[in-house]
């Protein structure tokens, strides 16, 4: 949102995306988008206007334009109508039913300039809305089942998909800063082929994570036109200081994520040699067994395995109609009240607690997991399937991977990668990206994935968990956890984390080589004589 100054509680600021837009940014957004603008009468757009920083930028650049800005919060519309007198503002919810308020407002036939900072906050609350989720999704076209792995999860994703589809039906130029995981997060590659479908993007400004100092997130500006002839749009970085750009190079955006920043050359050569040389990741580590979700962390999760058994166990052997007191002395919200009496009431529970069944619990670090697991990142869980609600503990059948003392836990989708072995019994959490690969599994689970769990009967011995390939690698390196250890090494050397993962990382599987390197435990350069592709199997 574009803001003079802050003016809500930092909770409503996260929950809602609402950061103010410094002043040297909201002129260079205008910066960029004036050039383009077609010839004809102009109409100036915010829909998500603050307190109107850029309706008065535009306000003092082009005093002819009309002016119009939507808002949600009336104090905010407030203090933009006293920043911008002429412009004509509205109070209302884009997301609902104030964009088409918005939208009616606009004089027909005028060339439109949307410029802004619409909010971006990672989860948005129209998510806790269903009825309203499930009509903007069917509003923007994008109701059908999205390819596996992407959402639409973010309040900017939705601004943008109604932009686009305004342009598409007038002349403009669209100009908005937004988080910069719109340029290749894997999660929005359907938002960002839509645009390229509708728009024809003309230039990229990578903010990097400075340009807010009230947030750590990074931001980008893109802007767009409505029609015409589509050239290669033009990428540059820019300081957080002046946000004067550099390093500017022409690209093409290359599918299937359709990724908004160039390809650099070095990431192209060393994609290419270890497709030549390799199996990719996902491929040499067949099984992907994903870890737990309790979704009831405040009764099952404890940094403490003595303090969780103790709550579980009282847990246990109160009655529903005592569980009032029950929280009060463990210290649970009220508010889960009714979850715990819920939870209770289940058939089949036990009468007390196993400490059999209280599990190492490892917290997904991200970066932090890079060279061995922080002692801040363990945690106990208490693992049965009878206290975890709804069944979302993701395991199949009687095989338990958590029981198995080596997991190989990397990141697929986000930037950067990040790759660990833990080398004991434990859990990993089931973060939406990550995956974990337990070091055996039984020869029915290697075969026909997890889901043969479920099947009755003896499920073989235990096997590697790699591919034909991978066994064979394995072997010459000394057995399956050597191979385990040179994956977690590769998948943290400087090549993949700074050459290739920023470039590929957020879509395509990364392709691990498997002849000899010169290199040890992650670093140094990645040389050596190319092979022949080995015969998966």
């Amino acid at each position: 949102m574009a803001l003079l100054r802050p003016v809500s509680p930092a909770a409503d600021r996260r929950r809602h995306g609402v950061y103010f837009t410094p002043s040297e940014l909201v002129e260079t957004v205008v910066d960029l988008a004036l050039p383009r603008l077609p010839e004809g009468p102009l109409t100036v757009v915010d829909p998500a206007c603050g307190d109107g920083a850029f309706l008065a930028a535009a306000a003092r650049r082009l005093p002819r334009a009309r002016l119009f800005g939507l808002e949600l919060a009336p104090e905010r519309a407030r203090a933009a109508r006293l920043a911008v007198p002429k412009a004509r503002l509205l109070v209302g919810d884009a997301l609902r039913t104030g964009w088409e308020e918005l939208e009616e407002a606009l004089p027909p036939g005028r060339v439109e300039l949307w410029l802004g900072n619409p909010p971006y906050n990672g989860t948005s609350p129209l998510l806790s809305d269903p009825p309203a989720y499930t009509a903007l999704r069917r509003r923007v076209g994008l109701d059908g089942a999205l390819p596996r792995g992407t959402s639409l999860r973010d309040d900017f994703s939705f601004f943008l998909l109604l932009a686009a589809e305004r342009l598409r039906r007038v002349r403009g130029v669209l100009a908005w800063v937004t988080s910069a995981t719109l340029l290749d997060a894997f999660l929005y590659a359907p938002l960002r082929r839509r645009l390229l479908d509708t728009l024809a993007l003309e230039q990229v400004v990578d903010l990097g994570a400075g340009a807010f100092p009230e947030t750590r997130v990074r931001t980008c500006v893109t802007v767009w036109r409505s029609s015409g002839p589509r050239a290669s749009p033009r990428f540059c970085t820019a300081s957080t200081e002046g946000f004067r750009p550099g390093r500017v190079e022409r690209f093409s955006p290359e599918g299937p994520a359709w990724n908004l920043r160039p390809t650099p050359s070095a990431a192209r050569a060393l994609d290419a040699e270890w497709q030549s040389r390799g199996e990719p990741l996902d491929r040499l580590v067949p099984v992907h067994c994903t870890g737990l979700k309790t979704r009831f962390d405040e009764l099952l999760v404890d940094d403490s395995a003595e303090a969780l058994l103790l709550r579980v166990d009282a847990f246990l052997r109160t009655r529903p109609s005592r569980l009032a007191g029950y929280a009060r002395r463990f210290g649970l919200p009220p508010e889960l009240l009714p979850k715990l009496e819920a939870l209770r009431r289940s058939p089949g529970l036990p009468a007390r607690a196993d400490p059999g069944l209280v599990r190492p619990f490892f917290r997904y670090a991200g970066a932090r997991h890079r060279e061995t697991l922080p002692d801040s990142a363990r945690a106990f869980c208490y693992l049965d399937r009878r206290l975890i609600p709804r069944g979302d503990h993701r395991l199949s059948g009687s095989f338990d991977p958590h029981a198995h003392p080596v997991k190989l836990v990397f990141n697929l989708r986000e930037l950067p990668l990040a790759a660990a072995v833990v080398e004991q019994a434990g859990c990993i959490p089931a973060h939406r990206h990550a995956r974990f690969a337990p070091l055996e599994v039984p020869q029915q689970i290697w075969m026909s994935g997890p889901g043969a769990g479920r099947r009755r009967g003896a499920l073989g011995p235990l096997v590697p968990n790699l591919s034909v390939a991978g066994r064979a690698w394995a072997a010459s390196l000394g057995g399956v956890q050597a191979a385990f250890r040179r994956i977690a090494a590769f998948v943290n050397c400087p090549e993949v984390q700074e050459c290739w993962a920023p470039t590929y990382g957020c879509w395509r599987a990364l392709p691990v080589p498997l002849d000899d390197l010169p290199w040890r435990g992650g670093g140094g350069a990645l040389r050596g004589r190319a092979r022949p592709r080995e015969d998966p199997g």
